[in-house]
């Protein structure tokens, strides 16, 4: 029967494994936080079409449609977008843009 101590890991292998570099491509990955009338995607590559109804976004893998009533962008940056209004639908589908 192994020995219960013999998993711990030494306090070296404990730290090298705690700041460890992420799996490649990590930082760099799609996200969507929603929180009460505002939605946030991080890392998207084009707006396609933009009215107060609906936002289509061009993802690395396909497209993001965000439905609603009232929508407006509030911060815009490279790489992340803010939206406000009442949220009603989110969409993925895997359609590259043509």
């Amino acid at each position: 029967m192994p020995n219960k101590h013999s998993r711990r890991l030494s306090l070296r292998s404990w730290l090298a494994a705690l700041f460890r570099q992420p799996p490649a491509g990590f930082y760099r990955t799609p996200s969507i936080y929603q929180s009460g009338n505002r939605l946030e995607v991080e890392h998207f590559r084009a707006i396609l079409l933009y009215d107060e109804d609906q936002l289509r976004l061009q993802m690395p893998r396909g497209q993001l449609t965000i439905c609603g009533d009232g929508l407006r962008i509030l911060t815009l940056t490279a790489d992340r977008l803010t939206l406000s209004g009442k949220i009603l639908r989110v969409d993925f589908s895997d359609e590259q843009e043509a």
